[in-house]
């Protein structure tokens, strides 16, 4: 396939099946601001930033940054005439005034976008051509503002070597199938009768039918812009490393702190682990992990050679638990050794907690001050403590007329996932909640909820109090 033909094939698969794009808790500018702070940078402020996100498709990960961050500035870049309709109608229902988007091909676009303090490309630099990547990463080192920082996510080595049996496997099987919706279906017949084979065989092919049986009920747009993409490229992390460098930009840390962690490694790697300097590190850990994802935050190379980590500027952070630790905590796993930090932060949650006050809080338990700075950093490593530049703008009850954000409620009337003021997507399946959403728009009571949501059994105000509850829980209640 030459190169025009295949650029035209990957902008005809977005039209043949839309992308549903998904926010990505770990791409928000507040937490790439946060981390990059406790490595001892001083990152622009994300609410007066001006923010990039190169293949935004429909605006589902960029559109609530915007909406939370008015006095910023946001450009949604994507090739796709479909996708950035989809954008533009949101952006407009929503009147965001804030947020612009540029259609067109990366190639030729990216030098008239000007300069940003934050680039997003999550779900771009894998699934591009050559030349369109090339074209990414040297945007980067071009238009990145000085003390700028980039998310770039993609398939990394040598995770992928395996993950690769199943894509080839499934590309043969839709190979001379010329409909989407066929590819769609026969995919998911070999995904399923593959995954029934692996299943029952030890070692690699066991963990093949566990991932790809579950891969099998994937939506639509994962599968076909996934697994069946025409381009996917992964990559070792060094390369990554040393492809930017040639950019003038350098590796400063993972947005998913707790995957730079050696826990679980038997002793023997990680006394080697420890003794390789930083980025050897992260090559041996994915080595180790057999590691088939990244999301890397990167800078300019005079800010990651200065940058270090810097316990003490947790107290200028905010803290929140992640939310796989509070479902496990009220399972009744057990407790680690930072159980106080966590407690403070499990009884807080959905919101955060100001640094200053989490060690305070250990302080009064017995914790030194450097002791208790340690502990909040180890469980950030730990993957149990998530990081914000600024607290959360949420409440965690409902108030007496309670107020979901509008582009929370816009979704709702128009699907089944909502986004969390977290940044993490919310399923509400249910139609009574989905109008429940809709109508908390902080103008209503308890009474006039439950008419809004058509409600008329007996106890419909049990069942508001319920999905209110739950709506809570999930962070959708803005402050």
């Amino acid at each position: 396939m030459n190169a025009t033909a295949l650029h035209e094939g990957i902008k005809a698969a977005y039209e043949d099946v839309a992308y549903v794009g998904r926010p990505n808790h770990h791409s928000h500018v507040d937490r790439i601001a946060a981390i990059a702070t406790l490595f001892g940078l001083s990152p622009p402020d994300p609410a007066r930033a001006r923010i990039l996100e190169v293949g935004c498709g429909d605006a589902a990960n960029l559109l609530p940054m915007a909406a939370r961050f008015p006095g910023a500035r946001f450009v949604g870049c994507d090739y796709s005439a479909l996708l950035m309709g989809q954008a533009r109608a949101m952006a407009a229902d929503l009147r965001l005034s804030n947020v612009e988007f540029v259609e067109g091909d990366l190639r030729d676009v990216a030098a008239s976008l000007g300069t940003f303090d934050y680039v997003i490309g999550h779900g771009f630099y894998s699934w591009v051509p050559t030349d369109v990547r090339n074209a990414f990463v040297a945007m980067l080192g071009r238009q990145l503002a000085p003390g700028g920082l980039g998310f770039v996510s993609y398939n990394a080595l040598p995770g992928c070597f395996i993950r690769r049996i199943g894509w080839d496997a499934l590309r043969l099987a839709v190979a001379g199938i010329p409909s989407a919706r066929d590819r769609l279906a026969a995919s998911r017949r070999e995904l399923r009768d593959l995954a029934d084979a692996w299943s029952s065989m030890p070692g690699v092919p066991g963990h093949l039918g566990r991932e790809y049986g579950a891969a099998a009920d994937r939506s639509d747009s994962a599968l076909y812009h996934d697994d069946l993409s025409a381009m996917n490229h992964a990559v070792y992390f060094s390369s990554f490393v040393q492809e930017i460098g040639r950019q003038g930009l350098g590796f400063l840390a993972e947005a998913e702190l707790g995957t730079m962690s050696m826990a679980g490694l038997p002793e023997r790697m990680r006394a080697l682990v420890a003794e390789a300097d930083p980025l050897a590190r992260e090559q041996m850990l994915d080595f180790a992990r057999v590691r088939r994802f990244r999301q890397s935050i990167v800078a300019r190379t005079a800010d990651v050679q200065r940058a270090g980590l810097v316990p003490s500027a947790v107290t200028r952070l905010h803290l929140s638990a992640v939310t796989g630790v509070v479902q496990k905590r009220s399972s009744g796993a057990e407790r680690s050794v930072e159980g106080p930090l966590i407690d403070l932060l499990v009884d807080a949650y959905p919101a955060s907690v100001p640094g200053a006050e989490a060690i305070e809080h250990l302080q009064r338990r017995g914790w030194t001050s450097d002791d208790a700075r340690t502990t909040v950093v180890r469980g950030c490593f730990s993957g149990a403590v998530d990081l914000h530049a600024s607290p959360l703008p949420l409440v965690t009850r409902a108030s007496a007329r309670p107020r979901i954000p509008a582009l929370a409620r816009w979704q709702a009337a128009r699907g089944d996932s909502v986004t969390s003021i977290r940044h993490a997507p919310v399923r509400v399946d249910e139609a009574n909640a989905r109008a429940l959403v809709i109508a908390c728009d902080g103008t209503r009571d308890r009474e006039a909820l439950v008419r809004a949501a058509a409600m008329t059994a007996s106890d419909a105000g049990e069942v508001v109090d319920h999905y209110l509850e739950r709506f809570a829980s999930a962070g959708l209640f803005e402050a």
